[in-house]
């Protein structure tokens, strides 16, 4: 089992490791670096504000179709017409509710017409990845890998020709941006459907309202563990804009930095998508899970330390690479909001196993206390610290709902941690920082001491042993050799 889930992540990063950084670092960040900064922060803060009720544009019906159509392919055709109807209905809510949110908020009318079209693009966002649960069903994981970057691929075609094009460089703006990927987003739903449309033949039958209403209440749960941890995840940027005099600044500044904490945490999110599964045969299967749960958490929580220990001691050189305005406030912001990748790593393994069993309350609990706590400790800290103050109420609820999520799957399935696992942790900890601070200390360039350092934290991991050599040559040597 282990194995499969190291050769199935291996796929799945090299498929988004050949598009997405290329987003984040070369379209994105350009992006930012070209224009005001306080544009950048006004389409940070509304992005996310559009965020804030997108899980209503889903619901929950992705997983249930995916299951669904998973057991028995000939639904394909009856289900694919009812629920677009269905999420056709719920994308009308969805913009209502959102432009009436933001209008009771106070949104300008260049806000509004960024929300428009961003709203659009969560929209078009969400038939993809319906369109997508289909394909995975079918069990076209190739087709569904292709589609899962092909909007960014286009996306980045489009900006790179109105960044570069003489024609258009000069007047570049904030919307041109918005509609790049609006565009891209359309063409990805309609490729998506085609490929659908071949392998399926609609079946004219609507659904009786009451199955529609019973599928609606079996997501609700899902739907409402979504978008609370959406809002205690999301909310900062939208709060820092709105609390502040010069909430665009700092918005944008924590955009900056932000920006780099979501593109790490696209990896634990393929950690949890692969393992979702997983855990759900095993449970099902009455199997032990502790050696999977064991050996995922331990790797990500590697993978997690190292990567937010290199960003931490390097914050200054790294924020002054990537964007021509850096201070050392950036690199401050920077260094702290990298922390909360540790806590995460923990959230996407344990959070997932209680996904898988099922434990939606306890979860739905965490999400309620994590979004209250966040946005009492933003109340607080906004005001004085500015965008450092939404950095560090993000850490503090990481770092709380990353505990709570640990104690409720040790309790929910009777694990419980030995003295030693603690030690080899704390042991792997004070090591990794003890390499970077005395590499960081020699004179040569940052980025060489930035590849020694880090390959010091990955031999610290192997010999505190929370990554056995024997278990990863396992994984990587193919079947059938001694």
């Amino acid at each position: 089992m282990r194995r499969k889930f190291a050769t199935n992540l291996i796929f799945l990063l090299t498929v988004n490791l050949l598009i997405k950084p290329y987003w984040i670092f070369g379209i994105d960040r350009v992006i930012q670096n070209k224009l005001p900064l306080a544009d950048y922060g006004t389409y940070f803060a509304v992005f996310n504000y559009s965020f804030l009720l997108s899980i209503i544009l889903d619901f929950g019906i992705n997983n249930f179709n995916n299951r669904a159509i998973s057991r028995d392919k000939n639904r394909l055709g009856e289900y694919l017409l009812n629920l677009m109807l269905v999420k056709g209905g719920l994308s009308v809510i969805y913009f209502a509710l959102t432009f009436l949110s933001a209008l009771l908020t106070g949104f300008d009318q260049l806000q509004m017409k960024m929300l428009f079209f961003l709203a659009l693009n969560q929209i078009l966002l969400s038939a993809i990845l319906y369109f997508r649960s289909n394909i995975a069903a079918l069990q076209l994981f190739k087709t569904d890998s292709l589609i899962s970057t092909l909007d960014r691929l286009l996306a980045i075609v489009f900006c790179l020709l109105l960044l570069y094009l003489p024609a258009y460089k000069d007047s570049f703006n904030i919307m041109w941006f918005i509609y790049a990927q609006t565009l891209a987003l359309l063409i990805t739903a309609i490729v998506s459907f085609l490929v659908i449309l071949g392998k399926s033949k609609i079946e004219l039958r609507i659904w009786e309202g009451k199955f529609t209403k019973m599928i609606l209440l079996k997501s609700a749960p899902f739907a409402m563990l979504a978008l609370l941890m959406g809002i205690y995840y999301r909310i900062d940027a939208v709060m820092i804009e709105f609390m502040l005099p010069n909430g665009k600044e700092e918005t944008g500044i924590y955009a900056a930095s932000f920006r780099l904490l979501d593109a790490v945490n696209q990896f634990g999110y393929l950690f949890a998508t692969l393992l979702l599964p997983m855990f759900a045969g095993m449970i099902r299967r009455n199997e032990s899970m502790r050696h999977l749960v064991k050996f995922s958490s331990e790797l990500l929580f590697v993978i997690a330390f190292i990567t937010a220990a290199d960003c931490y001691f390097f914050r200054n050189e790294m924020m002054t690479m990537l964007y021509q305005n850096a201070t050392p406030y950036w690199s401050q912001i920077f260094g702290w909001l990298m922390c909360t990748f540790i806590p995460m790593s923990s959230i996407y393994v344990f959070g997932t196993l209680l996904t898988a069993k099922g434990n939606l309350k306890i979860l739905n609990y965490i999400a309620l206390g994590g979004m209250v706590l966040n946005i009492t400790l933003n109340l607080y800290l906004v005001p004085h610290y500015g965008a450092l103050g939404a950095t560090i109420a993000t850490l503090i609820t990481q770092l709380l709902a990353a505990w709570a999520h640990i104690v409720a799957a040790n309790r929910s399935f009777g694990y419980s941690y030995e003295a030693r696992d603690f030690v080899k942790i704390a042991s792997f900890g004070l090591l990794c920082c003890a390499v970077l601070a005395a590499v960081k200390m020699t004179p040569i360039d940052w980025r060489i001491n930035l590849v020694i350092a880090s390959a010091g934290c990955c031999l610290v991991s192997v010999i505190t042993g929370l990554v056995p050599v024997t278990d990863v040559l396992r994984l990587i040597r193919p079947k059938g050799t001694s």
